[in-house]
């Protein structure tokens, strides 16, 4: 599992709680008019909140944040087209390190661990079958141009010269 970028916990002596805490706070306020996904599970304290099935549930939720806010430990917001305010006063908090979940550990339910984020990216495939390829360079850049007549698809990709590289990597 990944480990966290910032975890903040209610009444820490941890010299980085406070900055761990102001982070958090900015990733929250981000959020602003950002569709999000609202995911609840119950939870012991030890176990980690990244091994957890977070597959949609019955009564997990997805909406458009409004007003994300943080007054004193409190995080606020409201859903889209909705006036009613709603809040969370956590007793923990935890930051994924790639900035995509945030964990909420609510003071009020000690067995319940709230995954925030921004819903997860649905890639289309596209298959192409024996394409020819054509490659134009120029700028610092790479276009490579897979070309699969038959299926009338053609697939251009942009590379700069870390991606190349990489890409040479992987092939054979």
């Amino acid at each position: 599992m990944q480990p966290f970028s910032a975890t903040w916990l209610y009444g820490s002596n941890d010299p980085e709680n406070a900055a761990y805490f102001e982070t958090i706070r900015q990733w929250w306020v981000s959020l602003a008019g950002k569709s999000v996904t609202w995911r609840q599970r119950l939870l012991d304290r030890a176990t980690d909140p990244q091994t957890l099935d977070w597959d949609a549930e019955r009564f997990d939720d997805e909406f458009t944040i409004q007003g994300p806010e943080v007054r004193g430990i409190t995080f606020y917001y409201k859903k889209l087209g909705s006036d009613l305010e709603r809040n969370s006063t956590p007793q923990s908090l935890k930051l994924s390190a790639n900035g995509q979940y945030l964990y909420i550990y609510p003071q009020s339910q000690n067995d319940v661990v709230i995954r925030v984020g921004q819903p997860e990216a649905r890639l289309e495939t596209i298959a192409l079958n024996n394409p020819t390829a054509t490659v134009k360079t120029g700028g610092g850049q790479c276009i490579l141009t897979l070309i699969d007549r038959p299926a009338g698809q053609a697939v251009e990709v942009t590379l700069n010269a870390e991606s190349l590289l990489a890409l040479k990597k992987l092939l054979p």
